[in-house]
């Protein structure tokens, strides 16, 4: 991984865990997702939105069916 892009993950993990006024790239800072059905919002738009972006994922649950795998998959193939 670039060392960029690790210094700028850093700053928005340091930023967002442990000092909140410290400045960090909005993209490497984590942000809390829920399904807010007033504002139109859904953890699942969220999840998408990354995984068009990103160029590997991991995912770690308690728990997902095959219901919940398959729009991630189709998704991840339309990159």
């Amino acid at each position: 991984m670039d060392a960029n892009v690790i210094n700028e993950l850093k700053s928005g993990l340091n930023a967002a865990y442990i000092n909140g006024s410290v400045a960090a790239n909005l993209a490497y800072k984590p942000a809390f997702v829920s399904n807010n059905p007033e504002d139109g919002k859904k953890v699942i738009s969220s999840v998408e939105d990354e995984l068009l972006r990103c160029d590997q994922f991991q995912i770690s649950v308690a728990f997902i069916t095959m219901g919940g795998v398959t729009p991630l998959l189709q998704t991840w193939t339309k990159r």
